[in-house]
């Protein structure tokens, strides 16, 4: 019984850990993400290269089409996913605790 709550304690600081790599991963993802958001504005128009109905129309639709839904991925939902990690972190936790009482009370028991 207790061999199954040490390993079950085990497996859950695993997860725990797993879970903080991969929002440090998803910082680093997020940081490039933020770092290719001029790209959606890319190329600029000027009278040079591109005016007109047709030119606007394209900024048009690259602003709300592409740099808009960018800025929410960037923003709200890396925010969402950031939650979610966070709270099952937590939740993990929760549940780590639950387990070494758990194992600390077989011990008690046993002396």
């Amino acid at each position: 019984m207790l061999s199954f709550y040490y390993a079950e304690k085990a497996r859950k600081e695993r997860e725990v850990e797993r879970l903080q790599e991969c929002r440090s991963s998803l910082e680093g993802k997020q940081g490039e993400f933020n770092d290719n958001e001029p790209k959606c504005l890319e190329p600029e128009l000027t009278l040079k290269t591109w005016h007109g109905n047709h030119a606007s129309d394209f900024d048009d639709i690259r602003d709300a089409g592409i740099h808009t839904p960018y800025l929410e991925i960037a923003g709200e939902q890396f925010q969402k996913v950031y939650d979610k990690i966070a709270n099952k972190i937590a939740s993990l936790k929760e549940e780590i605790a639950e387990l070494q009482r758990l194992i600390d009370q077989i011990l008690a028991s046993r002396s």
